[in-house]
């Protein structure tokens, strides 16, 4: 059986990162300015985004949004060619700057003396689930019973911090769900792969249709600004990878993922999977010292990240109940816990 873990920004929070949006607005605001001051610098997307001292948005997929929104609004960025140029550019330097940014940040990560207890989080798979969906899960060990389960790892982050951790942890574990006194079988861990790129390697920034985009640039321009047409672009074969993954996975699993708009395109694979073939997608939502006890907020919470995803995965409104039926949300639990190296 093949498991797939689709991690977002949410892990490395977790892991203590300051890779919140707001923590490179604060970073790349005062750089900005005095940039601007001294060397006569401009750019339409920091102008937009600096241009009040209070900024509300909460996740990455927001100031991707946002990019796009601005090439809507924003008159004097399409009409000419020179400016939608210069806009294209304008994002590239963004991509170098958060590059920078994030550089340092996962540098400042002290992992010598850490690993990932993979084996933890596989291991209590079914017991993290709601007592509702647990039948779904268990059903699915029970069929291929006698074989080893290989785990996919996806990051939608660029830093190198889930790699470095990867290197230095075991990559096999004992599944404990189909090992017996007579036979062990496994939970075999492959490494990451980067759905939108590295910060080495093709850091993908942008929207995910034209839809989120002015209709006055070209279809090549295009190509700089939608993430998977960038990543066609970049002629590694990213979006293959990515799209064959999910599509021979049994589970799909997403943890840490603010579920945004601008990853529509990857969250409509993530969806047409689970509905040709009804692999359950299972939904962590991770609140720190969550309370359960109320069950108001608690069903609302089900709710809230349900109708997230169905809401920008861009399906067909008679499929929505169908899917809905394979969504399981957990609440309050993490993955991936760091222990000491003994």
């Amino acid at each position: 059986m093949y498991i797939t873990y689709i991690v977002g920004n949410g892990l490395d929070i977790q892991y203590g990162l300051k890779t919140k949006y707001k923590n490179f607005y604060e970073f790349q605001n005062e750089i900005y300015q005095n940039k601007k001051e001294k060397n006569d610098y401009s750019n339409f997307i920091y102008e937009a985004l600096f241009k009040d001292k209070v900024n509300d948005y909460e996740n990455w997929s927001d100031f991707e949004l946002s990019i796009g929104k601005l090439t809507r609004d924003n008159e004097e960025i399409t009409k000419t060619n020179d400016a939608k140029e210069k806009f294209i550019n304008d994002l590239s330097d963004v991509i170098d700057d958060l590059r920078f940014y994030l550089s340092d940040v996962q540098k400042s990560f002290e992992y010598e003396q850490k690993i990932i207890d993979f084996g933890e989080t596989f291991n209590r798979l079914i017991s993290d689930l709601p007592n509702l969906n647990q039948p779904l899960i268990t059903k699915l060990f029970d069929e291929n019973r006698f074989e080893h389960d290989i785990v996919n790892l996806m990051t939608l982050n660029y830093t190198n911090v889930l790699d470095k951790l990867f290197e230095k942890s075991k990559d096999t574990y004992k599944n404990n769900y189909r090992s017996s006194s007579s036979s062990t079988y496994n939970f075999i861990v492959r490494k990451p792969i980067h759905c939108h790129g590295s910060l080495e390697l093709n850091t993908i920034l942008g929207v995910s249709n034209s839809e989120q985009l002015s209709d006055e640039f070209s279809e090549e321009q295009k190509e700089f600004l939608i993430k998977n047409l960038s990543l066609s672009g970049v002629r590694e074969n990213l979006d293959i990878r990515n799209e064959q993954i999910i599509k021979n996975s049994d589970i799909l699993i997403i943890y840490g993922a603010s579920l945004g708009q601008t990853d529509s395109y990857l969250w409509e694979k993530v969806a047409k999977c689970s509905l040709e073939r009804g692999v359950p997608i299972i939904i962590y939502h991770y609140v720190e010292n969550f309370d359960a006890g109320n069950p108001i907020r608690v069903r609302r919470l089900y709710t809230t990240f349900e109708d997230r995803f169905v809401n920008n995965c861009g399906i067909d409104s008679e499929l929505e109940q169908q899917l809905r039926k394979n969504i399981i949300t957990v609440i309050g639990k993490s993955i991936f816990k760091l222990v000491d190296i003994e």
